[in-house]
């Protein structure tokens, strides 16, 4: 990733953002989604890694990152003001600048976000994610700004701030039909005192609103620091819980993974699938030599993905089984044409051209 700065009208202040792209982000011209997080000075290498991690297995689809940087103002720019007078006659409240939230959305909804629009190639489908106070943020803006991030990701949330009044108002919105019905992942480490009970005050919210898409999820291991890790990777699989197609179920047919291609390019307003699952479906009828419908498969691919080697790889190795030694030959050479001298496995796509060749 790199960071860039960018001056804030809001807060009145230069503020530090750090971003990551997706790999093969300059050559695809598709557009991602993208996710925002809080605490980027803190969770930014592993909140890429854990994406990357993700992305690799094509349990999520690549995503662009965006983490906020938040330093000596973090409690400033992430609590709501306070109104309960037993909280603010607590000592801590008289040595900390606080309830700067409404301004650090307003930095986010009016500056960062179109500035990312802007500068980068962004799908409409946005995530926001924040731990404690940023969780505590992340709720906030779902019920401030319901409609501004299509999931929110809130890792052991301070939800107790000013007497759990993010909470009630959750509830009332709720009660009026207000509040949009968007993927919402919430979890806790072994904390305890009030972080709990505001934690379960959240969870029997949605958990008596049915109709809401909540998750819940507890690592009682782990403490309010480490929870950080897991609980981001399984806030990821959450929020996208629709792009993975299961091996088993990608090999049920060629009309199967079509549809799957279909619904997750409505799901996160997107131009592209993976790679892997007609490749999947294509290696899964290969072994079972059935090899019009493999033949079909890897073409398909093609046709979505024309500059991926090991689809033309997997297409010529159907065709050499076929004995179809020219057809072999030629969509070895297009893999091997596609592959760079760099690559691990460069040798095996020479050795294939190669062994085709000898054939003739």
């Amino acid at each position: 990733g790199h960071s860039e700065t960018l001056f804030s009208k809001s807060l009145n202040e230069k503020r530090q953002i750090m971003v990551s792209l997706p790999e093969g982000y300059d050559e695809s011209g598709y557009s991602y989604p993208v996710l925002y997080f809080t605490d980027a000075n803190v969770h930014f290498e592993i909140m890429v890694s854990t994406v990357n991690f993700l992305q690799s297995a094509d349990i999520i689809p690549p995503i662009i990152l965006v983490g906020i940087v938040n330093g000596p103002n973090r409690t400033r720019d992430l609590t709501p003001n306070v109104f309960s007078e037993k909280d603010l006659a607590h000592p801590w409240f008289q040595k900390v600048e606080f309830g700067g939230a409404s301004k650090f959305l307003a930095f986010v909804e009016k500056e960062l976000i179109p500035h990312i629009d802007k500068k980068y190639r962004t799908s409409e489908f946005k995530v926001l994610s924040g731990h404690s106070f940023g969780g505590l943020f992340s709720f906030y803006t779902y019920v401030n700004k319901p409609n501004l991030f299509d999931g929110i990701m809130a890792i052991s949330p301070s939800l107790a701030w000013d007497d759990e009044r993010i909470i009630k108002e959750a509830k009332q919105m709720i009660e009026d039909k207000s509040l949009p019905q968007k993927p919402l992942f919430i979890s806790k480490g072994n904390e305890q005192g009030t972080t709990i009970t505001s934690y379960q005050s959240l969870k029997s919210l949605f958990e008596s609103n049915s109709s809401y898409p909540m998750t819940s999820k507890e690592f009682p291991d782990e403490s309010h620091l480490t929870v950080v890790f897991d609980a981001q990777y399984h806030g990821l699989k959450t929020i996208f819980k629709e792009w993975e197609l299961p091996y088993v179920e990608g090999a049920k047919g060629l009309d199967v993974v079509k549809a799957h291609n279909k619904k997750v390019k409505e799901a996160y307003n997107i131009g592209f699938s993976s790679e892997s699952w007609l490749i999947n479906l294509g290696n899964s009828l290969y072994y079972k030599k059935d090899y019009a419908a493999a033949i079909e498969a890897y073409e398909h691919n093609i046709r979505l993905f024309p500059k991926v080697a090991y689809s033309y790889f997997q297409l010529a190795k159907t065709f050499e089984a076929m004995d179809e030694q020219e057809l072999a030959q030629i969509n070895y050479v297009k893999a091997n044409d596609l592959v760079p001298a760099t690559h691990r496995f460069k040798s095996l796509y020479e050795a294939a051209v190669q062994k085709t060749k000898s054939a003739d």
